[in-house]
């Protein structure tokens, strides 16, 4: 029997001091690699093109759990529904009047999304087909994350409110041409579509013993006219102090569709 009291205090002191413990500031790096499943529609033009190919990109996060955080994600996918595309975000979060039980947040972001797409004549009875799409979201955002400490689980729970501007800029050129007779007809279109809208959103973390993180996050972001949903989850699961598998899965809501992918890493701790 103290033989295995004593095996079981090992393991626990293991999984304790063993991984990161997360009280200092943690800069995080990610490679990741999965597939991207993206949706284009265009009501006026009766296009709708739908496709899966590779996702690769990289995360970075600096955290200082008392004081502020901040990630960017860098991703890019080739050849998908005739297109290349890029897209990336960078977040920024201050903590404020931070205890154990909560602390205030206020920050902001950019959402940023690069559609390059040349169809030629793959999309009948159009030819020539050319897209140039460029997406900028910036917001702000406060709110507050509640702190919960059930052993051995850490639970933060922050429900928050902001704003952001969704700017759309690009060019489409095609060139109509219809069976039959009729003759072919070229056609160049400029984007520049621009709104304001409210946002509310809801983040949960669970971290296990330092060496499983969990986390999910949903918002809404919405006006008189539109409305667009964004949700996006987030496993890390650490095997040694420096180095863990990590999984990500983001959903977002567009104008002209979506993009949904599922992509897998190494994280790493620096």
């Amino acid at each position: 029997m103290t033989h295995h009291r004593s095996t079981v205090s090992k393991l626990i002191l293991f999984l304790i001091v063993g991984f990161p413990v997360f009280a200092k500031d943690i800069m995080l790096v990610c490679p990741y690699a999965g597939p991207l499943t993206d949706e284009y529609r265009n009501d006026e033009w009766n296009l709708k093109l739908k496709d899966t190919a590779l996702l690769k990109g990289v995360f970075f996060q600096w955290v200082s759990p008392d004081r502020w955080q901040w990630n960017a994600f860098i991703y890019r996918s080739s050849d998908i529904n005739y297109s290349t595309l890029w897209g990336g975000h960078f977040v920024f979060d201050r903590y404020l009047s931070a205890g154990n039980r909560g602390k205030w947040v206020i920050g902001g972001g950019m959402e940023y999304l690069r559609i390059d797409m040349d169809a030629g004549s793959n999309i009948k009875p159009l030819a020539d087909f050319q897209l140039l799409n460029k997406l900028f979201i910036p917001y702000a955002r406060f709110g507050y994350r509640f702190q919960f400490n059930p052993t051995p689980l850490k639970i933060g729970v922050m429900p928050w409110l902001g704003a952001e501007y969704q700017g759309v800029k690009g060019d489409l050129s095609m060139v109509m041409d219809p069976p039959g007779p009729a003759p072919a007809m070229p056609i160049a279109v400029e984007i520049d579509e621009d709104d304001l809208l409210a946002m509310a959103g809801l983040n949960l973390n669970v971290n296990l013993f330092h060496m499983l993180d969990v986390e999910a996050k949903y918002y809404g972001a919405f006006n008189a006219r539109v409305q667009y949903s964004s949700a996006s989850a987030m496993v890390n699961l650490f095997l040694t102090r420096w180095c863990g598998l990590s999984y990500r899965f983001k959903y977002m809501e567009l104008d002209n569709g979506y993009n949904l992918y599922h992509i897998f890493g190494i994280a790493l701790i620096l």
